[in-house]
């Protein structure tokens, strides 16, 4: 049943609610000890991340870009203010329990314990949202947020979407995704799959992942259907793919095809479909607590999990598993959106009024 012409901010719910479940499959991923081994290829949600994020702010900003109705500098102001504030809250929470650990000498990843000349170093260069110039030894990351490896690359790609994408031709977004993609060539080659991006050795593959994917969702956009139409059974089809794809037992020697195979065919074409379609009633309550959400449950899961075992050690127990860890994860959606509406949602108004209608209301 096709449906009438929709507000702009339901046009496309089923990509919340792709962007939430890939977001619950990373927090998996971190929380081995509690739900058993991570899923296979659950880090390529991070890839569906950038295309939907290509696809979102080409939506969002694309036009006023094009026409100069916003600045590359709005633009980009408005995307850091958009990612700084639930990232400085992570940045707060995993400080502090580096700090604790620190005091209460004990390691925090293997046999890993906390050297303070790293936290400083690397507290001070996440302040800035800068990696830090050495790979930390005690989170074997770039950030003491671990996952804000992936929103430091995306800034990168939103700098150069802001100065050229939308006057960009077909030809000229067609050299960057060729490019991206023989360098998603050579990384699945050398760490034989695309888990890589955090760590400085493995930059170039990470720059690769976002450009690749953040120029793939622009394009779906520029060229997508333009009226979504209401197919519940299709929008739940679309879920239970992705679901499918993060959880496939891919053999280790075949990983790396795997993953670009995902990369360059299935999120896209997965992308693309989704984007036409409107879930029904239900299906889009669920899409829209979980796309609400889902930002804050990348931001801060890590340190969530982190302070969850200081203060609930008995969760690692043998016989409470793996039901503490699914309550966990379910705890952390629930604060995670909580977090959204009532702290980061008005920050985000405030920040928008200031940022781009200012200079709307100087032209009248």
């Amino acid at each position: 049943m096709e449906t009438g012409k929709r507000p702009a901010r339901d046009r496309f719910i089923l990509l919340d609610g792709l962007r939430g479940i890939a977001a619950i499959f990373i927090i998996q991923r971190h929380a081995e000890d509690l739900l058993g081994n991570a899923l296979p290829s659950s880090y390529l949600g991070v890839d569906l991340f950038f295309a939907l994020s290509g696809f979102v702010l080409a939506h969002a900003y694309g036009a006023s870009l094009a026409e100069s109705r916003i600045s590359p500098l709005q633009f980009m102001k408005a995307r850091l203010l958009r990612l700084y504030p639930l990232y400085a809250i992570a940045l707060a929470l995993v400080t502090a329990y580096y700090i604790h650990m620190y005091h209460a000498g004990l390691p925090v990843m293997a046999d890993e314990h906390v050297i303070p000349s790293e936290l400083l170093l690397a507290f001070a260069t996440g302040l800035f949202f800068l990696p830090s110039p050495v790979t930390i030894s005690f989170n074997a990351a770039l950030f003491l947020v671990h996952p804000a490896w992936s929103l430091f690359n995306e800034l990168v790609a939103n700098f150069v979407y802001a100065m050229r994408g939308e006057r960009a031709t077909l030809l000229q977004v067609g050299i960057v995704v060729a490019i991206s993609a023989v360098l998603l060539v050579i990384a699945a080659l050398q760490f034989e799959r695309l888990h890589a991006g955090f760590r400085w050795h493995e930059m170039y593959a990470g720059m690769a992942r976002v450009f690749f994917s953040f120029s793939v969702g622009m394009l779906i956009y520029r060229y997508r259907r333009k009226m979504p139409v209401m197919r519940p059974v299709q929008a739940l089809f679309c879920l239970g793919i992705l679901m499918l794809v993060l959880a496939f037992p891919t053999p280790r020697d075949w990983r790396w095809i795997f993953d670009l195979l995902v990369v360059f065919f299935v999120w896209p074409i997965l992308l693309y479909w989704a984007s036409a379609i409107v879930p029904g009633p239900r299906t889009s309550s669920v899409a829209n607590f979980l796309g609400v959400a889902s930002y804050a449950v990348y931001v801060l899961h890590t340190p969530l999990l982190d302070w969850a075992h200081v203060i609930a050690p008995g969760i690692t127990n043998p016989g409470m598993m793996p039901f503490s860890g699914i309550a966990l994860v379910t705890l952390i959606v629930v604060i995670s959106w909580c977090v959204t509406i009532w702290l980061d949602q008005p920050i985000q108004k405030r920040f928008k009024r200031r940022i781009l209608q200012r200079p709307a209301l100087a032209q009248k």
